[in-house]
């Protein structure tokens, strides 16, 4: 008997291991931080999203329709950096339009990676040939939607600003 409970142990532990995993814990539950409504046409807000982030210093990397998405990066250290990507998307809902944005960061490293052949006849010459070369690479190290509602409000309200400050 003894030994069946350390097999049922161990197959608990095992379970336990490896990486958590999230997507059976999503509910899907509307959470304002990712949308706000405004009073105004789809296009108008999205082409409001996308002066507030071109004034913000991020890069519009891509704009069709009603959805846009832009990035910006932030030098860490000498050999790390991270950038934040907001995607939005702009919703006609009768009179009014939902703005929907998330935003993700990504941190990356740079890391050096050396590499050697040579080529050699030791039979016919002893003679041998060798190459080396180094270069760099960004590894990613670290993913993960922004969470922090201040960072939505600060959106939110930099879009309600170009709607007061537009003719």
């Amino acid at each position: 008997m003894k030994p069946a409970l350390v097999s049922l142990l161990l197959i608990l532990l095992a379970g336990c291991g490896g990486p958590p995993r999230y997507a059976p814990n999503e509910e899907f539950a509307a959470d304002t931080r990712y949308h706000r409504d405004f009073q105004t046409n789809a296009t108008a807000l999205c082409d409001a999203a996308k002066r507030v982030l071109l004034g913000d210093g991020y890069i519009v990397t891509r704009a069709e329709d009603q959805s846009l998405v832009g990035g910006k990066e932030f030098q860490v250290e000498a050999q790390q950096h991270a950038i934040v990507n907001v995607y939005v998307s702009c919703d006609q809902r009768g009179a009014e339009s939902t703005l929907y944005v998330t935003a993700t960061e990504e941190h990356f490293d740079v890391k050096a990676t050396r590499q050697s052949s040579s080529i050699g006849f030791p039979m016919v010459a002893p003679i041998y040939y060798g190459t080396q070369s180094e270069a760099n690479g960004q590894v990613k190290t670290r993913g993960e939607t922004v969470s922090e509602r201040g960072f939505y409000e600060r959106f939110y309200r930099a879009v309600q600003r170009q709607f007061a400050a537009s003719p």
